[in-house]
């Protein structure tokens, strides 16, 4: 690539990182020839060319928010720095203004495919890092107004969770898949290794009591914290989280103690010469956090507070907000992933497909829904895009894959409406990638003859017919 298209390429990039809302991959289920393919099925390494090798930078990157405000807030007042509880609750106050915030990033360092005649194989190393909340409910948007019209929509007893995810971690990963019916049915199983940098894991619940007239606010659970930070509270209150003063990035990224173990497993079934059906679940895993174990246990006592008076009302979630450390090792169980999804060829170069997707994580859990199209021009270019449903949104994802004879290049976005301000669309992201196809076979060629000068015959066999 010349420097003005990687000049054009970068800044399509950055457009797309900077201005996009998303969770990102949909658009690429059904392309099947796409090297990385796998990720969302086992079963798809079947599809694999003989010998693949991409390494970082080049491997495939994804990156997806569904609210870059929110995003960029956390990053500027959680991530960096020391950090305070009037920081914490701005960040609270921005999240509580939405449904669900998720955002999801992936960063492939290397990629090794190979077909054998015992089945296809594969072998990834990729970072992973993401994130969701879900904060919003009657008990958080009266404690956010504090307006006795809010306060009206509260139901006494009833708590509200306030579930939230943030997760880093290392994936190591060995895939395998074979053809059990010729031509009908395929499987697929990746065995997995984790590596845990950074975790945040809530269980925090929160209740207002009544009892003779009179109110409580209460709020209880763990809030599970592992990561290279010091927690700072006196009288058993929160005062501040910042980063170890001996923090160092090549400790952080290559921390062992963090273990975990998990897998991959999919089918891919041919219904009809036309029409297959594809499953699968990923990341069915644990891992188990024993570094920089920081968590915290809010204390669940009943303050008294009037619904009338606002001052009475902060001064309560301050004390409710009470919390006792606790060090001892914990685990998470990783969200899993399960899609299901339907291909009709219906012309020799036009595919048309459905996915669903749907994201289980305890009080989390969100679903997708895509419809595809996939024009092939010809052997070197592939088109799809289609209609998607995530949370609220409509999406109109859009993607390209270049192929050429030693390798292959994507990109694409499960939402171009999000570059238009009036389409009223939340979601966006990008992914994209380069591999190369190693030792692929030469065509053999015979020297040229008297009576074609300008033509190699491929064969023996074309000059005989």
């Amino acid at each position: 690539m010349n420097r003005k298209g990687l000049l054009v390429l970068m800044a399509l990039m950055s457009i797309v990182v900077l201005f996009g809302k998303a969770q990102s991959n949909l658009g690429f289920y059904h392309t099947n020839d796409l090297f990385n393919s796998s990720d969302f099925n086992p079963a798809f390494l079947t599809f694999q060319k003989n010998f693949t090798i991409s390494v970082f930078p080049l491997a495939g990157a994804s990156v997806g928010y569904n609210d870059r405000v929110v995003i960029e807030g956390m990053l500027s007042k959680v991530l960096v720095g020391k950090q305070t509880n009037d920081n914490l609750k701005e960040v609270f106050i921005s999240l509580v203004e939405r449904d669900l915030v998720y955002q999801r990033m992936e960063n492939s360092l290397l990629y090794l495919g190979y077909n054998t005649k015992i089945g296809s194989f594969n072998f990834w190393i990729k970072e992973v890092e993401q994130f969701s909340t879900e904060l919003k409910g009657n008990l958080s948007d009266y404690l956010l107004n504090k307006s006795p019209l809010d306060f009206q929509s509260v139901v006494p007893g009833q708590s509200q969770p306030f579930p939230a995810q943030a997760i880093h971690y290392r994936e190591y990963s060995l895939g395998y898949a074979k053809e059990i019916i010729k031509n009908k049915l395929s499987i697929g199983l990746r065995a997995k290794i984790y590596f845990g940098k950074s975790s945040v894991s809530s269980e925090v619940q929160g209740k207002i009591l009544q009892d003779n007239g009179n109110y409580y606010l209460e709020t209880y659970g763990e809030l599970k914290l592992s990561a290279p930070v010091d927690v700072y509270h006196s009288n058993d209150r929160l005062d501040s989280i910042q980063l170890h003063d001996n923090f160092s990035l090549s400790n952080y990224l290559m921390n062992p103690k963090n273990l975990g173990a998990g897998f991959d497993l999919g089918i891919n079934y041919k219904i009809a010469p036309d029409l297959v059906f594809s499953a699968s679940v990923i990341d069915v895993g644990r891992i188990y956090w024993k570094s920089n174990v920081n968590s915290m246990n809010f204390i669940g006592k009943p303050i008294l507070f009037d619904p009338s008076d606002p001052s009475m009302l902060s001064s309560a979630v301050s004390e409710t907000l009470a919390i006792s450390a606790d060090d001892s090792n914990f685990s998470t169980r990783l969200p899993a992933t399960f899609y299901a999804g339907l291909k009709y060829q219906l012309f020799p170069n036009v595919s048309l497909g459905a996915v669903d997707r749907y994201i289980k994580f305890k009080d989390l859990n969100h679903n997708s829904f895509s419809i595809m199209a996939g024009y092939t021009l010809n052997k070197n270019l592939t088109i799809s895009s289609g209609y998607s449903i995530i949370g609220n949104s409509r999406n109109i994802p859009l993607g390209v894959i270049v192929n050429w004879r030693s390798g292959q290049f994507y990109i694409g976005s499960d939402n171009v409406l999000s570059y238009i301000p009036q389409a009223g669309s939340e979601f966006s992201g990008l992914t994209a990638g380069v591999c190369i196809f190693l030792f692929r076979k030469k065509t053999k060629t015979l020297k040229q003859l008297e009576y074609l000068p300008f033509y190699q015959p491929k064969d023996t066999k074309q000059i005989a017919n």
